[in-house]
């Protein structure tokens, strides 16, 4: 539609009063969730604390029962993984309590194959992790050597592995590579018993200390 010269253009007015209404609305609600969200937080916080806990006490407990080190360090993290998951339902069922177990395997469903593409090398190496905990090929303390890199294993995590190098270096090897390139392993008893049969270097003799005659 055209508009003859000089003619004035009405615009619709702006009510103001929809746009308001619906900010109050949304500022209601999150002052009203405000409390549930405090509490979700802190249950979560608890739920992390308690893993931590209970990861350490298993560890401990493989130790006095002389379970294999690695298999120990494993049950503890899947009890850690476990209780920071049961943590996580139960923070989410407070904020949202409408939200069930059926919406979390639909979210899970839609979103799974874009995660496992986002994350595919963290999920790559948490399952090399625990396939190395599980067959055990090195221990903490033995030497190893893969792709250049030589030290003693300080610690197996789900994610990685750290060694420490002899020029005093901390080197992190993604468990990945471990599962899937040649490593060499030095036994730390073997080393112990090697270091051990060695045989110590005996002092050098004294110098004759007698007078010379004439």
């Amino acid at each position: 539609m055209t508009c003859a010269p000089g003619t004035p253009i009405h615009l619709a007015p702006v009510h103001l009063s929809n746009a308001w209404q619906s900010g109050d609305k949304i500022l209601a609600k999150a002052v009203a969730l405000l409390p549930n969200l405090i509490i979700a937080c802190a249950i979560f916080v608890v739920f992390a604390s308690a893993a931590r806990v209970g990861k350490s006490l298993i560890e401990r407990l493989g130790e006095r029962r002389k379970m294999r080190q690695n298999a120990a360090l494993l049950l503890g993290k899947l009890v850690q993984l476990l209780v920071v998951i049961l943590g996580f339902l139960i923070a989410v069922s407070i904020v949202a309590p409408s939200f069930t177990a059926s919406d979390l395997i639909k979210t899970l469903g839609i979103g799974g194959v874009a995660i496992g593409f986002a994350f595919q090398n963290i999920l790559q190496n948490f399952l090399a992790g625990i396939l190395l905990l599980l067959h055990e090929p090195f221990r903490i303390g033995d030497q190893i050597n893969v792709t250049g890199f030589e030290g003693v294993v300080d610690t197996i995590q789900t994610r990685a592995t750290i060694i420490h190098t002899k020029d005093g270096h901390r080197v992190v090897i993604p468990n990945a590579t471990l599962f899937t390139n040649p490593v060499t392993v030095f036994s730390a008893d073997k080393l112990q018993q090697a270091a051990a049969q060695q045989p110590n270097p005996s002092p050098n003799p004294a110098p004759a200390t007698g007078d010379a005659k004439a």
